[in-house]
């Protein structure tokens, strides 16, 4: 059986989509926690747990701060109920592959896999979230530049955007008792071997699907802030937070999102590259 688990907050413009698409890919069941939305997220997610006894959701408050404890509290959860496999995924990340992730996972021996995240990269008209926004994601960046331990650095020496900075591989791993998951789902303690394989799964990304959640980021780095957490945890947060308070947020926007192909990056204009899978898979998800 496999089982997704995710952590969300004001997602009303993504969450029935996020989920219509992991249950499309075969997921047995959605083991869903809302961290104190104050939009229509719990209520979305109790009509769809209505409507569907796959979905299981949940309220928890303040897991903000403590994201790897409350996934892996809910990866318990799913070894609980006989998982045996657990794809944790945020609202905005889209997990596939061909003939759907449970179909490839059947008969595999390995105990985890190590995915490359694909970040893809809104238009620039998308300034207020619409649950059909995520279909104009329709370019990424084609430039690969390194070890993603260099991003906060990268970004704020204007050697690349933020949509273009290296990202961390995320997991999905086979449900064991002690399952324990880090920071953002990037990495997994508790199970065997996790090196990169070959193998056939995508994780699709949209990590600023419009230009209003720069408002929402920057509402979260308060919170960081309040909760005396390091400046380099949620550095992304800090640094748009930074960019609505001093009044370049609309330069931000343009070098993070796509007009005519184009980024207009702090280096310059930078050439993206076409690509209509986020869209095509999520066509027939939205609603």
């Amino acid at each position: 059986m496999l089982v997704g688990i995710a952590l969300v907050r004001n997602e009303e413009d993504l969450v029935e989509t996020t989920i219509r698409h992991h249950l499309a890919q075969g997921l047995d069941r959605i083991l869903i926690a809302d961290n104190d939305s104050t939009d229509a997220t719990p209520r979305l997610l109790e009509q769809m747990a209505a409507a569907d006894r796959r979905v299981l959701w949940s309220r928890t408050r303040g897991a903000g701060f403590h994201q790897a404890e409350a996934t892996t509290e809910l990866a318990a959860a799913a070894v609980k109920l006989g998982a045996g496999w657990i794809l944790p995924f945020d609202a905005d990340e889209f997990w596939y592959a061909p003939g759907g992730l449970a179909a490839a996972l059947r008969d595999r021996s390995e105990d985890a896999f190590s995915v490359p995240v694909v970040n893809f990269i809104q238009a620039r008209g998308e300034l207020k979230r619409h649950k059909r926004g995520v279909l104009r994601a329709v370019y990424r960046s084609e430039v690969s530049f390194g070890d993603y331990r260099r991003a906060r650095h990268g970004v704020e020496a204007g050697e690349f955007s933020y949509v273009e900075a290296p990202y961390q591989r995320k997991y999905i791993a086979r449900a064991v008792a002690g399952l324990r998951f880090g920071p953002g789902n990037h990495t997994l303690k508790g199970v065997g071997t996790k090196r990169p394989r070959r193998h056939p799964f995508q994780c699709l990304h949209l990590p600023l699907r419009a230009r209003d959640v720069f408002h929402e980021k920057a509402a979260q780095a308060e919170r960081l802030k309040a909760a005396g957490l390091p400046h380099w945890h949620g550095w992304q947060s800090h640094r748009f937070a930074k960019a609505v308070r001093e009044g370049w947020a609309d330069e931000e926007w343009a070098a993070n999102s796509q007009r005519d192909g184009m980024l207009d990056a702090a280096r310059g204009q930078v050439k993206l590259t076409y690509d209509t899978r986020l869209r095509d898979l999520l066509a027939s998800c939205v609603d």
